[in-house]
């Protein structure tokens, strides 16, 4: 009879999660509808064992992009600190990924964002963002203004980038993912993001 500690390092409910969130990103990849049964059918787990994961598919789409908030945040956090390209480019990169990883996904993050959400779930998204944007605050060459809180405001930058992304889902007909990302960029503040040369200034030298 398995003991409490052999059921504590049982590697299998890992493998099941992880064969979930492979399937979706494998028929995403392949262009196909992301429904539940279709990440059934190519994952190999079964209806029941999907449920004692995750409570549906919105559960799932939202455990995949905190996820993914964390692998950009690796990224991000590992450029910032090897300098490798100015920091505008840096946050464009991330920002870029975010928005090409929920484009893969439309359908099924339209549905798992379109105002649906639990309290417990926004605030876990909204958290998930703002850790992203806490540690990126960690390699500013340039601080922050004094009078921000900064976890506050880091919750701040995050729930206005997840309205963006809600509203962007949403449309009818939205901007393809290269104008979104410029807009998402454009939403955050400077002292992030970096600042962007402004065309106009070019030859105005005196």
């Amino acid at each position: 009879m398995p003991t409490r500690s052999d059921r504590a390092t049982d590697p299998r409910p890992a493998r099941t999660r992880n064969a979930l969130l492979d399937a979706v990103q494998h028929i995403a990849e392949a262009g196909e509808a992301v429904t539940l049964a279709q990440v059934l059918s190519t994952s190999g787990v079964s209806r029941s064992s999907f449920y004692m994961h995750f409570t549906g598919l919105d559960d799932l789409a939202l455990t995949m992009l905190v996820r993914e908030f964390s692998a950009i945040s690796e990224g991000d956090v590992v450029d910032r600190a090897t300098g490798a390209d100015d920091v505008r480019a840096i946050a464009r990169r991330a920002a870029s990924r975010l928005i090409v990883f929920v484009h893969e996904k439309r359908d099924m993050y339209r549905a798992a964002l379109d105002g649906h959400l639990s309290t417990q779930s926004a605030d876990a998204l909204v958290d998930a963002f703002a850790r992203a944007v806490l540690r990126s605050m960690d390699f500013l060459d340039d601080p922050p203004p004094a009078a921000l809180d900064h976890s506050g405001h880091a919750r701040f930058i995050a729930g206005g980038a997840i309205t963006l992304l809600r509203d962007w889902l949403r449309a009818d007909r939205p901007v393809p993912p290269d104008v979104m990302t410029d807009r998402l960029i454009a939403a955050m503040p400077t002292w992030l993001v970096g600042e962007t040369e402004d065309p106009s200034s070019k030859g105005t030298h005196s």
